[in-house]
Protein backbone atom coordinates (compact mmCIF):
# COMPACT_ATOMS: atom_id res chain seq x y z
CA UNK A 1 0.00 0.00 0.00
CA UNK A 2 2.74 2.23 0.70
CA UNK A 3 3.64 2.05 -2.54
CA UNK A 4 0.30 3.42 -4.42
CA UNK A 5 0.66 6.58 -6.97
CA UNK A 6 -0.33 9.89 -5.50
CA UNK A 7 -4.05 10.07 -5.20
CA UNK A 8 -6.11 12.84 -3.37
CA UNK A 9 -9.51 12.73 -1.73
CA UNK A 10 -11.57 13.38 -5.13
CA UNK A 11 -10.94 9.87 -6.34
CA UNK A 12 -12.31 8.27 -3.52
CA UNK A 13 -14.93 10.23 -2.66
CA UNK A 14 -16.45 11.81 -5.82
CA UNK A 15 -19.00 10.43 -6.98
CA UNK A 16 -18.96 7.77 -4.09
CA UNK A 17 -22.91 7.33 -3.46
CA UNK A 18 -23.25 6.05 -7.11
CA UNK A 19 -20.78 3.34 -6.55
CA UNK A 20 -22.04 0.07 -5.66
CA UNK A 21 -22.22 -0.15 -1.94
CA UNK A 22 -20.34 -3.05 0.46
CA UNK A 23 -20.63 -3.43 4.57
CA UNK A 24 -18.33 -1.10 6.06
CA UNK A 25 -15.87 -1.78 9.03
CA UNK A 26 -13.73 0.74 10.89
CA UNK A 27 -9.90 1.64 11.22
CA UNK A 28 -8.66 4.20 13.58
CA UNK A 29 -5.24 4.90 14.16
CA UNK A 30 -3.79 6.32 17.42
CA UNK A 31 -0.07 6.78 16.70
CA UNK A 32 1.04 7.42 20.29
CA UNK A 33 3.60 4.97 21.88
CA UNK A 34 5.24 4.67 25.62
CA UNK A 35 8.48 3.30 23.33
CA UNK A 36 9.49 2.65 19.59
CA UNK A 37 9.95 -1.14 19.24
CA UNK A 38 13.19 -2.39 16.94
CA UNK A 39 10.67 -4.46 14.84
CA UNK A 40 7.78 -1.66 14.16
CA UNK A 41 7.42 -0.28 10.82
CA UNK A 42 4.45 2.13 11.08
CA UNK A 43 4.34 5.93 12.02
CA UNK A 44 4.34 5.99 15.93
CA UNK A 45 5.48 9.12 18.39
CA UNK A 46 7.03 8.09 21.73
CA UNK A 47 6.49 9.81 25.21
CA UNK A 48 4.19 12.56 23.55
CA UNK A 49 2.64 15.02 26.12
CA UNK A 50 -0.70 15.48 26.44
CA UNK A 51 -1.05 18.78 24.80
CA UNK A 52 0.14 16.82 21.71
CA UNK A 53 -2.40 13.83 22.11
CA UNK A 54 -5.20 16.34 22.65
CA UNK A 55 -4.21 18.15 19.71
CA UNK A 56 -4.31 14.88 17.54
CA UNK A 57 -7.35 14.23 18.94
CA UNK A 58 -8.55 17.42 17.60
CA UNK A 59 -7.53 16.27 14.22
CA UNK A 60 -9.25 13.34 14.42
CA UNK A 61 -12.39 14.20 15.14
CA UNK A 62 -12.60 16.84 12.63
CA UNK A 63 -11.68 14.01 9.95
CA UNK A 64 -14.35 11.72 11.63
CA UNK A 65 -16.60 14.46 10.51
CA UNK A 66 -15.44 15.24 7.21
CA UNK A 67 -15.67 11.34 6.06
CA UNK A 68 -19.26 10.68 6.87
CA UNK A 69 -20.08 14.58 5.78
CA UNK A 70 -18.27 13.57 2.42
CA UNK A 71 -20.20 10.14 2.66
CA UNK A 72 -23.71 12.00 3.23
CA UNK A 73 -24.79 10.40 6.11
CA UNK A 74 -25.44 11.44 9.81
CA UNK A 75 -23.32 8.46 11.03
CA UNK A 76 -21.10 5.81 9.20
CA UNK A 77 -22.52 2.56 10.03
CA UNK A 78 -20.09 -0.41 10.55
CA UNK A 79 -20.12 -3.70 11.53
CA UNK A 80 -16.94 -4.21 13.24
CA UNK A 81 -14.33 -1.40 14.16
CA UNK A 82 -10.24 -2.04 14.52
CA UNK A 83 -8.27 0.94 16.90
CA UNK A 84 -4.56 0.30 16.86
CA UNK A 85 -1.52 2.09 16.32
CA UNK A 86 0.78 2.97 18.03
CA UNK A 87 -1.13 2.61 21.46
CA UNK A 88 -4.56 3.27 21.64
CA UNK A 89 -4.11 2.72 25.67
CA UNK A 90 -1.57 5.49 25.79
CA UNK A 91 -4.31 8.09 26.34
CA UNK A 92 -5.13 9.04 29.76
CA UNK A 93 -8.32 8.08 31.05
CA UNK A 94 -9.73 11.60 30.33
CA UNK A 95 -8.70 11.40 26.91
CA UNK A 96 -9.70 7.86 26.03
CA UNK A 97 -13.42 8.82 26.89
CA UNK A 98 -13.18 12.13 24.94
CA UNK A 99 -12.00 9.92 21.99
CA UNK A 100 -14.66 6.99 22.38
CA UNK A 101 -17.25 10.11 22.86
CA UNK A 102 -16.01 11.55 19.50
CA UNK A 103 -16.03 7.98 17.92
CA UNK A 104 -19.23 6.38 18.27
CA UNK A 105 -20.98 10.29 17.49
CA UNK A 106 -19.66 9.63 14.05
CA UNK A 107 -20.14 5.91 13.47
CA UNK A 108 -23.06 3.53 14.04
CA UNK A 109 -22.51 0.80 15.99
CA UNK A 110 -25.94 -0.76 15.94
CA UNK A 111 -25.39 -3.92 14.26
CA UNK A 112 -21.17 -3.54 14.79
CA UNK A 113 -20.76 -7.16 15.51
CA UNK A 114 -17.09 -6.76 17.18
CA UNK A 115 -15.48 -3.24 18.69
CA UNK A 116 -11.76 -4.17 19.16
CA UNK A 117 -8.42 -1.87 20.76
CA UNK A 118 -4.92 -2.65 20.67
CA UNK A 119 -3.69 -2.09 24.38
CA UNK A 120 -0.21 -2.18 25.78
CA UNK A 121 0.68 -3.96 29.20
CA UNK A 122 2.05 -1.05 31.08
CA UNK A 123 -0.96 1.05 29.99
CA UNK A 124 -3.85 -0.50 31.59
CA UNK A 125 -1.84 -1.15 35.01
CA UNK A 126 -3.27 0.61 38.37
CA UNK A 127 -6.16 2.57 39.16
CA UNK A 128 -5.59 4.51 36.08
CA UNK A 129 -5.05 1.36 34.06
CA UNK A 130 -8.36 0.32 35.04
CA UNK A 131 -10.63 3.46 34.90
CA UNK A 132 -9.10 3.62 31.26
CA UNK A 133 -10.25 -0.17 30.47
CA UNK A 134 -13.68 0.47 32.10
CA UNK A 135 -14.39 3.63 30.71
CA UNK A 136 -13.91 1.13 26.77
CA UNK A 137 -16.20 -1.45 28.19
CA UNK A 138 -19.21 1.56 28.55
CA UNK A 139 -18.46 2.59 24.72
CA UNK A 140 -18.62 -0.56 23.54
CA UNK A 141 -14.83 -2.08 23.35
CA UNK A 142 -15.49 -6.07 23.66
CA UNK A 143 -12.19 -7.31 22.18
CA UNK A 144 -8.62 -6.43 23.07
CA UNK A 145 -5.70 -7.79 21.80
CA UNK A 146 -2.79 -6.93 23.92
CA UNK A 147 0.80 -6.88 22.12
CA UNK A 148 2.81 -8.71 24.24
CA UNK A 149 5.16 -10.34 21.83
CA UNK A 150 7.23 -12.41 24.19
CA UNK A 151 7.53 -13.81 27.79
CA UNK A 152 10.89 -13.62 27.87
CA UNK A 153 12.61 -10.41 29.52
CA UNK A 154 15.57 -10.81 27.77
CA UNK A 155 13.73 -10.70 24.51
CA UNK A 156 11.19 -7.92 25.34
CA UNK A 157 14.10 -5.56 26.09
CA UNK A 158 15.93 -5.99 22.79
CA UNK A 159 12.54 -5.53 21.32
CA UNK A 160 12.81 -2.12 22.55
CA UNK A 161 9.50 -3.28 24.91
CA UNK A 162 8.97 -1.09 28.04
CA UNK A 163 6.91 -4.08 29.88
CA UNK A 164 8.09 -7.01 31.09
CA UNK A 165 6.70 -10.18 31.57
CA UNK A 166 5.20 -9.29 35.00
CA UNK A 167 3.18 -6.48 33.70
CA UNK A 168 1.92 -8.90 30.94
CA UNK A 169 0.43 -10.89 33.95
CA UNK A 170 -1.01 -8.15 35.64
CA UNK A 171 -2.54 -6.30 32.41
CA UNK A 172 -4.41 -9.77 31.55
CA UNK A 173 -5.66 -9.48 35.95
CA UNK A 174 -6.74 -5.77 34.98
CA UNK A 175 -9.03 -6.83 31.92
CA UNK A 176 -10.67 -9.79 34.05
CA UNK A 177 -11.61 -6.88 36.73
CA UNK A 178 -12.96 -4.65 34.06
CA UNK A 179 -15.20 -7.25 32.90
CA UNK A 180 -13.67 -7.25 28.66
CA UNK A 181 -14.26 -10.79 28.09
CA UNK A 182 -12.55 -11.38 24.79
CA UNK A 183 -8.88 -11.22 25.19
CA UNK A 184 -5.90 -12.21 22.52
CA UNK A 185 -1.93 -11.25 22.54
CA UNK A 186 0.69 -11.25 19.81
CA UNK A 187 3.21 -13.03 20.19
CA UNK A 188 6.33 -12.66 17.61
CA UNK A 189 8.62 -15.25 16.63
CA UNK A 190 12.05 -15.45 14.60
CA UNK A 191 13.61 -12.51 16.38
CA UNK A 192 17.29 -12.41 16.37
CA UNK A 193 19.37 -14.35 19.16
CA UNK A 194 15.54 -16.26 19.75
CA UNK A 195 15.74 -19.69 20.32
CA UNK A 196 13.80 -22.83 19.64
CA UNK A 197 13.69 -23.55 23.39
CA UNK A 198 12.84 -20.04 24.38
CA UNK A 199 10.04 -20.17 21.30
CA UNK A 200 9.10 -23.89 22.82
CA UNK A 201 8.88 -22.06 26.12
CA UNK A 202 6.51 -18.85 25.19
CA UNK A 203 4.01 -21.16 23.28
CA UNK A 204 3.70 -23.55 26.59
CA UNK A 205 3.29 -20.36 28.75
CA UNK A 206 0.53 -19.20 26.53
CA UNK A 207 -1.31 -21.75 26.28
CA UNK A 208 -2.21 -22.15 29.96
CA UNK A 209 -3.32 -18.04 29.91
CA UNK A 210 -7.05 -17.05 30.92
CA UNK A 211 -7.13 -15.64 26.95
CA UNK A 212 -9.35 -16.61 24.17
CA UNK A 213 -6.48 -16.95 21.79
CA UNK A 214 -3.23 -15.45 20.34
CA UNK A 215 -2.01 -14.36 16.88
CA UNK A 216 2.04 -15.39 15.84
CA UNK A 217 3.87 -13.29 13.61
CA UNK A 218 7.09 -14.00 11.67
CA UNK A 219 9.30 -10.88 12.25
CA UNK A 220 9.04 -8.64 9.32
CA UNK A 221 12.55 -7.34 8.77
CA UNK A 222 11.61 -5.21 5.23
CA UNK A 223 9.57 -2.46 5.17
CA UNK A 224 6.05 -2.70 5.04
CA UNK A 225 5.09 0.31 6.41
CA UNK A 226 5.63 4.35 6.02
CA UNK A 227 8.65 4.50 8.43
CA UNK A 228 11.07 1.47 8.29
CA UNK A 229 11.94 0.11 11.86
CA UNK A 230 15.10 -0.51 13.79
CA UNK A 231 15.35 -3.89 13.13
CA UNK A 232 16.82 -3.33 9.66
CA UNK A 233 19.86 -1.56 11.22
CA UNK A 234 20.30 -4.82 13.57
CA UNK A 235 19.90 -7.18 10.35
CA UNK A 236 22.47 -4.77 8.87
CA UNK A 237 25.14 -4.98 11.63
CA UNK A 238 24.58 -8.89 12.63
CA UNK A 239 22.59 -10.73 10.01
CA UNK A 240 24.31 -13.63 11.79
CA UNK A 241 22.07 -13.49 14.94
CA UNK A 242 18.66 -13.94 13.34
CA UNK A 243 17.09 -17.24 13.16
CA UNK A 244 17.39 -19.33 9.77
CA UNK A 245 14.84 -20.43 7.55
CA UNK A 246 14.63 -23.77 8.43
CA UNK A 247 14.78 -22.68 12.47
CA UNK A 248 11.90 -19.95 11.51
CA UNK A 249 9.84 -22.78 9.89
CA UNK A 250 10.60 -24.89 13.12
CA UNK A 251 9.43 -22.01 15.15
CA UNK A 252 6.30 -21.99 13.28
CA UNK A 253 5.63 -25.90 13.29
CA UNK A 254 5.63 -26.00 17.08
CA UNK A 255 3.61 -22.58 17.65
CA UNK A 256 1.01 -24.73 15.04
CA UNK A 257 1.31 -28.14 17.12
CA UNK A 258 1.22 -26.27 20.78
CA UNK A 259 -1.57 -24.43 19.85
CA UNK A 260 -3.53 -27.57 18.45
CA UNK A 261 -2.96 -29.76 21.28
CA UNK A 262 -4.25 -27.11 23.72
CA UNK A 263 -7.79 -26.73 22.10
CA UNK A 264 -6.20 -23.22 20.34
CA UNK A 265 -7.11 -24.19 16.29
CA UNK A 266 -6.33 -21.74 13.75
CA UNK A 267 -9.79 -20.12 13.05
CA UNK A 268 -8.01 -17.99 10.39
CA UNK A 269 -3.82 -17.32 8.89
CA UNK A 270 -1.75 -17.11 12.28
CA UNK A 271 -4.83 -15.82 14.39
CA UNK A 272 -5.36 -19.14 16.99
CA UNK A 273 -8.32 -19.30 19.19
CA UNK A 274 -10.55 -22.07 21.11
CA UNK A 275 -13.85 -20.33 19.36
CA UNK A 276 -14.28 -19.04 16.05
CA UNK A 277 -15.99 -16.29 16.67
CA UNK A 278 -13.73 -14.60 19.34
CA UNK A 279 -10.52 -13.43 16.33
CA UNK A 280 -11.11 -10.53 15.28
CA UNK A 281 -13.94 -9.59 13.08
CA UNK A 282 -11.84 -6.69 11.70
CA UNK A 283 -9.58 -9.17 10.09
CA UNK A 284 -12.34 -11.55 9.42
CA UNK A 285 -14.42 -8.87 7.63
CA UNK A 286 -11.83 -7.07 5.46
CA UNK A 287 -9.69 -10.77 4.90
CA UNK A 288 -12.68 -13.23 3.71
CA UNK A 289 -15.79 -11.22 3.69
CA UNK A 290 -14.03 -8.31 1.77
CA UNK A 291 -15.86 -5.16 3.40
CA UNK A 292 -15.35 -1.75 2.90
CA UNK A 293 -12.80 0.31 5.13
CA UNK A 294 -13.12 3.52 6.06
CA UNK A 295 -9.49 3.91 7.82
CA UNK A 296 -9.20 7.84 10.02
CA UNK A 297 -5.97 8.56 11.60
CA UNK A 298 -2.36 8.85 10.40
CA UNK A 299 -1.29 6.23 7.98
CA UNK A 300 -4.47 4.26 8.23
CA UNK A 301 -5.96 3.01 5.34
CA UNK A 302 -9.15 2.50 3.56
CA UNK A 303 -11.22 0.26 1.22
CA UNK A 304 -14.43 2.41 -0.49
CA UNK A 305 -15.94 1.14 -3.13
CA UNK A 306 -13.25 -0.03 -5.94
CA UNK A 307 -10.81 2.31 -4.42
CA UNK A 308 -7.85 1.78 -2.58
CA UNK A 309 -6.17 4.84 -0.25
CA UNK A 310 -3.62 5.29 2.26
CA UNK A 311 -3.66 8.45 4.71
CA UNK A 312 -0.31 10.04 4.84
CA UNK A 313 2.46 8.41 6.84
CA UNK A 314 3.51 11.71 8.26
CA UNK A 315 5.57 11.31 11.83
CA UNK A 316 5.77 15.20 12.73
CA UNK A 317 1.66 14.99 11.77
CA UNK A 318 2.10 18.65 9.81
CA UNK A 319 0.81 17.49 7.05
CA UNK A 320 -1.83 15.42 8.32
CA UNK A 321 -2.57 18.19 9.87
CA UNK A 322 -2.61 20.91 7.16
CA UNK A 323 -4.78 18.61 5.26
CA UNK A 324 -7.22 18.09 7.33
CA UNK A 325 -7.30 22.12 8.23
CA UNK A 326 -8.36 22.90 4.54
CA UNK A 327 -11.23 20.60 5.15
CA UNK A 328 -9.60 17.52 3.27
CA UNK A 329 -9.28 13.82 4.30
CA UNK A 330 -6.01 13.34 4.50
CA UNK A 331 -5.58 10.72 1.84
CA UNK A 332 -2.46 11.38 -0.30
CA UNK A 333 -1.92 7.75 -2.06
CA UNK A 334 -4.32 5.34 -3.81
CA UNK A 335 -4.99 2.75 -6.15
CA UNK A 336 -8.43 2.93 -8.46
CA UNK A 337 -8.93 -0.75 -8.77
CA UNK A 338 -8.98 -2.09 -12.35
CA UNK A 339 -11.03 -5.53 -13.02
CA UNK A 340 -8.20 -7.74 -12.70
CA UNK A 341 -6.70 -6.34 -9.19
CA UNK A 342 -10.55 -6.99 -8.27
CA UNK A 343 -10.78 -10.47 -9.68
CA UNK A 344 -7.23 -11.12 -7.82
CA UNK A 345 -8.24 -9.54 -4.58
CA UNK A 346 -11.62 -11.23 -4.46
CA UNK A 347 -9.61 -14.72 -4.92
CA UNK A 348 -6.23 -14.38 -3.31
CA UNK A 349 -7.46 -12.42 0.21
CA UNK A 350 -10.50 -15.27 0.70
CA UNK A 351 -7.76 -18.29 0.07
CA UNK A 352 -5.19 -16.72 2.36
CA UNK A 353 -7.62 -16.18 5.08
CA UNK A 354 -10.58 -19.43 4.61
CA UNK A 355 -11.63 -20.70 1.84
CA UNK A 356 -12.93 -19.53 -2.07
CA UNK A 357 -16.69 -20.09 -2.57
CA UNK A 358 -16.59 -20.76 -6.50
CA UNK A 359 -20.73 -19.24 -6.82
CA UNK A 360 -20.10 -16.25 -4.80
CA UNK A 361 -16.76 -15.28 -6.81
CA UNK A 362 -18.54 -15.78 -10.49
CA UNK A 363 -21.45 -14.04 -8.91
CA UNK A 364 -19.35 -10.92 -7.51
CA UNK A 365 -16.82 -10.81 -10.64
CA UNK A 366 -18.43 -12.44 -13.87
CA UNK A 367 -15.36 -14.68 -13.86
CA UNK A 368 -15.19 -17.89 -13.20
CA UNK A 369 -12.06 -19.83 -10.92
CA UNK A 370 -11.64 -22.15 -13.54
CA UNK A 371 -10.71 -19.87 -16.67
CA UNK A 372 -9.06 -17.10 -14.38
CA UNK A 373 -6.90 -19.58 -12.45
CA UNK A 374 -7.15 -22.88 -13.52
CA UNK A 375 -4.19 -23.56 -14.92
CA UNK A 376 -2.55 -22.43 -11.23
CA UNK A 377 -4.88 -24.00 -9.60
CA UNK A 378 -4.18 -27.83 -10.96
CA UNK A 379 -0.54 -27.03 -10.67
CA UNK A 380 -0.35 -25.96 -7.10
CA UNK A 381 -2.93 -29.15 -6.20
CA UNK A 382 -0.41 -31.25 -8.14
CA UNK A 383 2.40 -30.19 -5.49
CA UNK A 384 0.10 -30.44 -2.97
CA UNK A 385 -0.51 -26.95 -1.72
CA UNK A 386 -4.28 -26.47 -2.77
CA UNK A 387 -7.70 -28.52 -3.02
CA UNK A 388 -11.23 -27.93 -4.02
CA UNK A 389 -14.43 -29.46 -4.42
CA UNK A 390 -17.55 -28.52 -6.19
CA UNK A 391 -18.44 -25.47 -4.07
CA UNK A 392 -14.68 -24.00 -2.93
CA UNK A 393 -11.14 -23.65 -3.60
CA UNK A 394 -8.97 -24.14 -0.33
CA UNK A 395 -5.51 -24.39 0.74
CA UNK A 396 -4.21 -27.86 2.22
CA UNK A 397 -2.75 -28.24 5.31
CA UNK A 398 0.46 -27.17 3.78
CA UNK A 399 -0.53 -24.65 1.60
CA UNK A 400 -1.61 -23.35 5.13
CA UNK A 401 1.91 -23.55 6.17
CA UNK A 402 2.99 -21.43 3.20
CA UNK A 403 0.05 -19.20 2.83
CA UNK A 404 1.96 -15.85 1.39
CA UNK A 405 3.95 -17.85 -0.88
CA UNK A 406 0.87 -19.77 -2.28
CA UNK A 407 -0.66 -16.94 -2.16
CA UNK A 408 1.93 -14.65 -4.43
CA UNK A 409 1.05 -17.44 -7.03
CA UNK A 410 -1.78 -15.07 -8.27
CA UNK A 411 -0.63 -12.03 -8.06
CA UNK A 412 -0.14 -10.13 -11.33
CA UNK A 413 3.32 -9.71 -11.87
CA UNK A 414 3.51 -6.12 -11.79
CA UNK A 415 2.60 -6.11 -8.06
CA UNK A 416 5.29 -8.61 -6.92
CA UNK A 417 6.29 -7.26 -3.27
CA UNK A 418 10.18 -7.58 -4.10
CA UNK A 419 11.72 -7.57 -7.20
CA UNK A 420 14.01 -10.41 -6.20
CA UNK A 421 10.76 -12.76 -6.25
CA UNK A 422 9.41 -14.36 -9.26
CA UNK A 423 6.51 -16.80 -10.01
CA UNK A 424 7.44 -19.94 -10.52
CA UNK A 425 7.03 -21.09 -14.02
Amino acid sequence: MTMYPEMDEKSILDDVQNRPVNPMIAYVHIPFCPSRCTFCHWITKTKSRADEVDDYLDHLEKEMVLYRTKLGVDKIPVDSVLVGGGTPSYLSAKQMERFLSAFTNNFDLSNCTQFSLEPEPTTILGDEGLEKLKIMKDYGVNRLSMGVQSFDDKVLARMGRVHKHADTLKALEQINKAGIENTFIDLIYGYPDQSIEQWTKTMQEAVTLDIDGFQLYRLRIKPHGDRPGNILKVYDKKAESFPGVDKIYLMKMLGLVISRENGFDEQQTRIFARKAESISHYLRDSCCHLSDVVGVGVSSWSNLRGVFSLNVGDESLEQYYQLIDEGKVSINRGLVRTHDDEVRRRFILPLKNSFVHKQTFNLVTGETVQDYFGEKIQWLKKVGLLDEDKEKVFMTARGLFFANEVAIQFFSEKYLPFPELACAS
